[in-house]
């Protein structure tokens, strides 16, 4: 755990808003995990890609960014580094867009735990999945109460397409669960889903090969489905 808030702390650093991006009217805070860092675009895997969807985003928009994505970060991780760390807080209350992509992390381990895919039952994954979207539940309402800014939260895409519905059963669950959240949600928070597990279904070549993650053109549809959203 101690790792993780050296790596925001230096990321931190890295990303903090230049004297040009100070000019910028509007400003995007991007929080989860590797899909947002943009993680295996660059080789090093050091900093967040211009290529990572939020910077694209960015670009397209034309606003400041401060990805403060974290690689292997899970949902309960990230809710207490939005309550409790100085760095997302202060970015966060800034911002006029909020993405969070969270919750591949917490797949993906239950998926190890029980040995591949193979090994996954829905009753050893519900108590994640449960836990998951209580988490993203509580970073949705802890990030209204920081900023007034417009939050937009992904689902999780498939990151193995080619094992039909052995994940897509547990996925189509979580991606439920999730839309109903959002729908109550909106009664009192600015809060929008935006669907990667559509945009993603029958594509598996926005997922690098021998990989999770999303490829160059992977990133861009990520940037594409978040900016119908954005005014």
């Amino acid at each position: 755990m101690k790792n993780i808030w050296i790596l925001v702390m230096v990321f931190a650093v890295i990303l903090a808003p230049s004297d040009l991006a100070a000019f910028k009217e509007k400003r995007l805070v991007a929080i989860g995990d590797s899909i947002p860092f943009g993680y295996n675009l660059d080789e090093d895997n050091s900093n967040p890609p211009k290529e990572s969807f939020p910077s694209l985003i960015g670009v397209k928009k034309d606003i400041e960014v401060t990805n403060l994505s974290i690689p292997g970060l899970t949902s309960a991780e990230l809710l207490t580094a939005v309550q409790s760390n100085d760095t997302f807080r202060k970015s966060i209350k800034n911002a006029d867009y909020v993405i969070v992509y969270i919750g591949g992390n917490d797949l993906l381990n239950v998926v190890k735990k029980n040995g591949g895919l193979d090994g996954l039952k829905m009753e050893e994954a519900a108590p994640v999945i449960r836990d998951l979207i209580y988490n993203v539940y509580s970073t949705i309402l802890e990030i209204d109460e920081l900023t007034s800014g417009k939050v937009l939260v992904y689902n999780i895409y498939n990151p193995y397409p080619a094992a039909g519905d052995q994940l897509n059963t547990p996925l189509a669950y979580i991606n439920q669960q999730y839309a109903s959240l959002i729908k109550l949600l909106k009664h009192f928070a600015s809060v929008t889903l935006i669907d990667a597990y559509k945009a993603y279904h029958g594509h598996p070549e926005y997922i690098i090969k021998g990989d999770v993650h999303p490829t160059a053109k992977g990133q861009q549809v990520l940037a594409k489905i978040a900016l119908k959203h954005m005014d």
